[in-house]
């Protein structure tokens, strides 16, 4: 014998040990109310203070240790086969015989009719009775058929009587091992009408199946059928393409021709106490149907977990659903119907449901492994979550010694976080939400087990991040000051050194903008200046004294010879042309209409004073609005001039001509002046000959005026001097082309 006792309160333990001495053995106590032993064939679990059987657990293994976590779930280590974990507690595995014929699958699960065993159908054509008391075989297993036919509904009435629907027949007989009939022909569903019939359903239809006359009576259904459900006086048939409804008296509606729902293959049904009929479908929606209308529906996205829906399960205000991942638990009673899971993972034999039943708060689950059953008031599903930050990677170093405050130097941005969520019973299926606060403060989701930020900008973030385990149970959030430092060029001295580089060019343009002004403003005025200065001298030139000399002479001749009138003429017009020499000297500019005027009186006085030896055209074009353009004044007289005084003054063969033409011409208002004179060559000579004091200035002035404009305008006047000959190679006079730019649309830009 063994004895253990407390040093604290005196209580010991003894159990008998058949093991030599020398065999390994340890004690752990849990909780302080549970003493494991563990030994090198297995471990005892043993109540304080020592009242009723020990439980066997891992037998054939080494165990050395036991201990328990904070969730509860019991650890046992082993000497060379690893560690082990106890899940649960509450859940209870009965496997069934095997029969020589393997592992048999529950396949449906009801009570007898006195309500003290469970009656289970397994996948190999066998009934076993359970007692609930203690989960033992109550009799040896009863054959229905022989072979490996899944029983899919059995139901005992009087006399100990059964009748049982498998893929192969329906069978009656009784638990005493008496042989009753047997009807060719499987099943798919099968449920109570009442005491005495039981609608059935199989692949070449549905049809009530009367134990009192041990036949079938009336067929509903002429087809194959999936699941079968009675509700009152109204029969529901699942079928490969939706749901029908079956009312006595009337034909079959066919219910998925108002909703998409119950178009699809259904697989099971169940009927809740206030009337709902909840149907599950193949693409894994289950839906609640009442009043003629879909009250409900509830799929994956929900949280429903498993691909198909094998049984359905109605238990009180709960909804059992099994499938092929697991079991579903949907609570009715509360808004958004929320959905807890169970798996494997929390102490079924298999995720692959196949039956559910209920017996107060005790759920018996049917499974590909075997029968589970738990209470369903002691379960808890869930588990708590925990989160560990396993790394995190800068510039291909491990940074987790620095995760008080994270720094990251300069061409280090790029950050990866490497973390674990720890949840034993999730299994891996753990969600990780995470953001990087001052990047981006959305949450995001992943079930990846790390992050990485390519490039983080420069500055300071908070990086949070959590674990869900499959429960919705979240650990705590981790939190971790991030900074990223910024380049030389980034950051505030560099910014206000900047600034003040920025200002100070901003200060030296400004400078010498307004020394460039000032000097373009004082150029303008000496231009100005000079322009007037050149007004005043081409004045004078024009008003030169051998001019008006001329013109006296003229007038005193014509009073001499007693020609009145022509002399009232003449000193009519050199009146004329004073005036408007006068009043042209200071304008810059003056229309058109006005340089025609006034050229026309000077050449007007020329012809009188050459006594008729010449003539004179003046032809603006006829589309060409001499009120519209304006030139410079006294800069075309001087070359009209030029014309007369070197031109025609010495010509000696036939009369003097000289044509004045204006034409608008691209973008330039053209003026020609053309005579029929002795040409330049000829006249060069005569003009070495003359006294200086006749030579006129005019030309050369007119040259500088020009210049000026041009600069000051930023436009070109351009002249072209052509001299003209006959058709024998003769001079016969010059032409003037000076070409103006349109002064009129210049100035009023300015001016805009």
């Amino acid at each position: 014998e063994v004895t253990v006792s407390s040093l604290t309160d005196g209580r010991s333990l003894t159990f008998p040990t058949d093991y030599p001495f020398y065999t390994q053995a340890s004690f752990s106590i849990v909780n302080d109310s549970l003493l494991f032993f563990n030994r090198y064939l297995g471990v005892e679990e043993y109540a304080m203070p020592g009242s009723g059987r020990p439980r066997k657990l891992l037998s054939g293994k080494k165990i050395s240790r036991t201990f328990c976590d904070r969730a509860g779930s019991l650890w046992f280590t082993t000497l060379g086969s690893g560690i082990y974990r106890l899940i649960s507690d509450e859940f209870r595995t009965v496997q069934l015989p095997e029969n020589g014929m393997g592992v048999s699958a529950v396949e449906t699960i009801t009570v007898n009719r006195k309500g003290d065993a469970l009656l289970v159908g397994d996948s190999h054509d066998a009934i076993f009775a359970l007692r609930l008391r203690g989960m033992e075989l109550a009799r040896p297993a009863l054959r229905a058929a022989y072979g490996s036919n899944r029983i899919l509904f059995v139901h005992e009435f009087e006399h100990h009587r059964y009748v049982a629907g498998s893929d192969a027949n329906v069978s009656t007989g009784t638990f005493a091992g008496i042989a009753g009939r047997s009807f060719a022909g499987g099943i798919k569903s099968a449920c109570m009408v009442d005491d005495n019939r039981v609608l059935m359903g199989a692949p070449w239809g549905a049809a009530i199946f009367d134990l009192r006359r041990m036949a079938f009576t009336d067929t509903l259904w002429r087809g194959r059928i999936t699941v079968v459900c009675h509700q009152q006086d109204t029969d529901y048939i699942g079928t490969l393409h939706g749901l029908w409804r079956i009312v006595k008296g009337r034909p079959p509606v066919f219910l998925g021709e108002r909703d998409a729902t119950l178009r699809n293959r259904i697989s099971a049904m169940a009927e809740a106490a206030d009337g709902v009929l909840w149907i599950a479908s193949y693409d894994n929606i289950v839906t609640g149907y009442a009043n003629g209308k879909v009250i409900a529906t509830i799929s994956q996205k929900n949280g429903l977990i498993g691909n198909i829906c094998h049984c359905l399960l109605l238990h009180g205000r709960e909804l059992w659903i099994g499938t092929d991942k697991g079991l579903n638990r949907i609570r009715l009673d509360r808004p958004g119907y929320p959905i807890s899971c169970l798996t494997s993972r929390d102490g079924l034999s298999s995720d692959v449901v196949n039956s559910i039943y209920a017996i107060g708060s005790t759920v018996f689950v049917g499974t590909s492994a075997g029968l589970t059953y738990f209470d369903e008031t002691k379960v808890q599903p869930g588990d708590e979550c925990s989160l560990v930050l396993t790394a995190a990677i800068s510039a291909g170093r491990d940074r987790i010694g620095d995760t008080a405050h994270l720094v990251l130097p300069v061409g280090e941005n790029r950050l990866r976080f490497e973390y674990a969520g720890i949840s034993y019973r999730s299994a891996g299926d753990i969600t990780y939400r995470y953001r990087m606060i001052g990047l981006d403060s959305a949450w995001k989701e992943t079930r990846s087990d790390f992050v990485d930020y390519q490039v983080l900008p420069p500055g300071k973030y908070l990086f949070q991040l959590q674990a869900v385990n499959k429960f919705g149970i979240s650990s705590g959030l981790f939190s971790l000051p991030v900074q990223a430092d910024a380049p030389y060029w980034q950051r505030g001295w560099f910014d206000a050194l900047l600034a003040a580089a920025c200002i100070l060019s901003i200060w030296l343009g400004v400078t010498l903008r307004i020394r460039r002004i000032r000097r373009r403003h004082e150029e303008r005025e000496r231009v100005a200046q000079r322009m007037a200065e050149l007004e005043s001298t081409a004045l004078q030139s024009q008003m030169n004294p051998h001019f008006i000399f001329n013109c006296l002479n003229s007038i005193q001749q014509y009073i001499l010879d007693h020609e009145g009138l022509t002399a009232n003429k003449y000193l009519t017009g050199f009146a004329r042309i004073i005036r408007a020499t006068l009043h042209n000297s200071s304008k810059a500019f003056i229309p058109l209409r006005e340089e025609i005027d006034y050229l026309s009186t000077y050449l007007s006085l020329e012809k009188l004073r050459f006594k008729e030896k010449m003539d004179f055209t003046i032809e603006p074009d006829p589309g060409l609005d001499t009120n519209l353009y304006v030139i410079p004044p006294m800069l075309i007289q001087p070359f009209v001039e030029n014309s007369m005084r070197h031109g025609l003054r010495h010509k000696t063969d036939g009369k003097g001509r000289i044509l004045v033409r204006f034409s608008h011409l691209g973008n330039n208002l053209v003026v020609v002046v053309e005579d029929n004179g002795i040409g330049r060559k000829r006249a060069a000579g005569y003009k070495t000959r003359e006294h200086i004091e006749y030579q006129s200035r005019g030309m050369s002035l007119t040259a500088d005026r020009i210049r000026l404009i041009n600069a000051k305008y930023n436009k070109s006047i351009q002249i072209e001097v052509a001299d003209l000959e006959d058709g024998a190679g003769r001079p016969s006079g010059t032409r003037v082309t000076l070409r103006f730019p349109i002064f009129h649309q210049i100035l009023q830009n300015e001016i805009l």
